[in-house]
């Protein structure tokens, strides 16, 4: 004879206007709920949207407008930014690997923001594109598409 588990039935939450700080806040708090050795890495989807379902009970329900989020530095995004996330997961990987190699950062030289050298990236085989919008490297190393104050 074989025993069937009951499945619980998948809450249903309604649409929500949520923010993009109240998506940040959201996000933090599932963060700081997280166990030990898991990380906010499983809210990211394969196109970097982020997966609601977890998130629902936090917001109270379904954002009606899809956000994007970082795999890398888990900035968050609104639609009309949805690539930004995935060319910074690229290029932070690629910097990562760099730093790795070469124990510097790929900057463009006596660049006063630290812009990322796409070309050096390139040459040196880390990154297999150039992308079109300019990127900057915190001095924690981590890429960021906002321009820094000098």
């Amino acid at each position: 004879m074989f025993m069937f588990r009951k499945r619980k039935a998948k809450k249903q939450y309604p649409s929500v206007d949520v923010s993009i700080h109240e998506v940040r806040k959201a996000v933090m708090t599932f963060s700081d709920r997280l166990a030990k050795g898991v990380f906010t890495t499983i809210l990211i989807k394969d196109d970097n949207s982020l997966d609601y379902e977890q998130l629902a009970p936090i917001l109270g329900g379904i954002p009606s407008k899809t956000y994007y989020m970082s795999k890398e530095t888990f900035d968050i995004f609104e639609e009309e930014e949805k690539e930004i996330p995935r060319i910074i997961d690229k290029v932070q990987r690629a910097v990562d690997a760099f730093v790795k190699e070469f124990k510097t950062p790929p900057l463009i030289k006596y660049d006063p923001y630290f812009r990322v050298n796409y070309y050096l990236l390139m040459q040196e085989g880390f990154l297999d594109f150039r992308p079109e919008i300019s990127l900057y490297i915190h001095e924690d190393g981590m890429v960021t598409h906002k321009k820094p104050d000098k």
